[in-house]
């Protein structure tokens, strides 16, 4: 099971051994000294790898801030949800953060459990959506090919290379039948021979496979 990650900047060592040691019992957990040295590396993260990744962001930091952090990466495309971490913000930053797209802020001191709550919170959203984006990706390589459920069976059978009297028999069809599906996927597909039929079966095999369902 892949485990969520929780990418921590804060330029005080004791909360990054700490809370980092803390959360790796759950999380993937990288940590940062600072804002350069996430930017320096932020080319290692791919957002579209499916990973549900949430940034723990101190909101005060030397160098670089929290919010200048925020705005890099926002610059950069890269939109992780990110909870601010602070000992002494005003209400004032708390709103600008909250303006600049941070989904929540957690002040110092805080608990386990606070810190907790607030990434599960994000995670459950994350993955909300992840599992959305790939029913609607599922569904929109459905529709590129148009093609039925039957259609998708014969397609991928002959394509692996069955007879027409192989696939009657797996798919419970008359000969005549399978004949009649053959010649469909030709008109709709262009495909005049079973090398034809064969090549488009390998360069859309998942999608055929998920039109097909269970053979």
């Amino acid at each position: 099971m892949i485990k969520s990650r929780v990418i921590l900047v804060d330029d005080e060592a004791v909360i990054r051994d700490s809370l980092g040691e803390w959360l790796s019992l759950e999380y993937e957990v990288l940590c940062f000294s600072s804002g350069e040295a996430f930017l320096n590396a932020i080319n290692q993260f791919d957002p579209d790898d499916g990973i549900p990744t949430c940034i723990l962001l101190d909101y005060q930091m030397d160098g670089m801030n929290g919010i200048e952090l925020q705005s890099s990466l926002q610059s950069l495309n890269v939109n992780f949800p990110i909870i601010f971490i602070s000992g002494n913000a005003k209400k004032a930053d708390i709103i600008t953060a909250w303006h600049h797209g941070a989904v929540d802020f957690v002040l110092k001191p805080f608990t386990t459990v606070q810190i907790t709550e607030a990434l599960e919170k994000q995670f459950n959203l994350l993955k909300q959506h992840l599992l959305q984006k790939q029913v609607s990706n599922a569904s929109e390589s459905m529709s590129q090919l148009p093609i039925t459920k039957r259609e998708a069976q014969v397609l991928a059978l002959l394509g692996q290379g069955h007879q027409q009297s192989e696939v009657s028999k797996k798919l419970g069809i008359s000969v005549r039948t399978v004949k009649m599906y053959r010649s469909l996927l030709k008109n709709k597909l262009n495909l005049n021979t079973l090398m034809e039929l064969a090549r488009y079966y390998d360069q859309h095999r998942k999608t055929i496979t998920k039109i097909a369902g269970k053979i």
